[in-house]
């Protein structure tokens, strides 16, 4: 679940439309509390990852993270798909 309102999250989508797509995964509902709650952590989590130490990890001139969308067969239908990389 909290996989699928990351993905929503990064893709911007409503929190009505996050309530219908959990709805269709068989989650009789989903607050916006909830979301609201999720959301937050996610962002707590992307704040610590962004701040953590790299310590003796070694000098790093950058750290690159980015996210494609992809074509995949689910079940026998072709949907859209995001891919954090």
């Amino acid at each position: 679940l909290v996989s699928v309102v990351a993905t929503c999250y990064l893709l911007g989508v409503s929190t009505r439309r996050m309530d219908k797509l959990v709805q269709s995964l068989g989650i009789t509902s989903l607050s916006k509390s909830q979301v609201s709650r999720m959301a937050a952590d996610l962002d707590a989590q992307v704040a610590a990852f962004r701040t953590r130490p790299l310590g003796e990890s070694g000098p790093f001139t950058f750290v690159a993270a980015d996210a494609l969308s992809m074509k995949v067969r689910e079940h026998g239908r072709v949907v859209n798909a995001v891919v954090l990389v």
